[in-house]
């Protein structure tokens, strides 16, 4: 029996289309261009530095912000997520290309879990739609009341049995993502 992990809150963001293209595709593309990384906007940025636990001012004084999660329903298996800054006060999870050399694409987040993959050689948007999947792709990362991190993600439409007062139930909202407290839900 797994044991059952108790957490605190959960961070996520909604991948778009666009960044699943990007992260799917082959790194190097004539004419350059294209984000191979996840966006955090603005707008997540204040409540993403709550979650990790670090200030701004620190967040701005490193080059990178480094956290070990494991993956949920894999706990004997774990692996980094790269915080960086990005202009406009912006910040991205650093290196998700998943054709990239080096990449540190969180095992998680990878298809021998269920990821969503697009065929290597997928060309452009349009085409990688084909892949991505009918409700959205929304990564997340729990961060456990004793200060573990976990990583997942969920696919599709919002399943017909989760109840409103699920935490999870907020990762099928039209945001981009936030922060979703379950301190009340132990």
């Amino acid at each position: 029996m797994a044991k059952k992990i108790n957490i605190e809150r959960i961070w996520w963001r909604s991948v778009q289309p666009g960044e699943f293209y990007n992260i799917e595709r082959y790194h190097r593309i004539a004419g350059g261009g294209g984000a191979l990384y996840i966006e955090i906007p603005n707008s997540m940025v204040a409540e993403t530095l709550e979650f990790l636990n670090i200030t701004e001012a620190d967040f701005k004084a490193m080059n990178s912000f480094v956290i070990q999660a494991y993956v949920i329903g894999a706990p004997q298996i774990s692996g980094p997520i790269e915080f960086r800054r990005k202009a406009g006060g912006r910040m991205r999870i650093a290196n998700q290309n998943r054709q990239q050399p080096g990449s540190q694409r969180h095992p998680a987040w990878k298809p021998n879990y269920g990821f969503p993959k697009a065929a290597d050689d997928v060309a452009n948007k349009l085409e990688s739609l084909k892949y991505f999947p009918d409700g959205g792709l929304r990564i997340y990362i729990a961060k456990t009341f004793d200060g573990q991190y976990y990583a997942g993600f969920t696919k599709g439409h919002l399943p017909a049995n989760m109840k409103e007062n699920n935490p999870m139930f907020k990762l099928y909202s039209n945001k981009v993502g936030g922060v979703i407290n379950a301190k009340n839900d132990r």
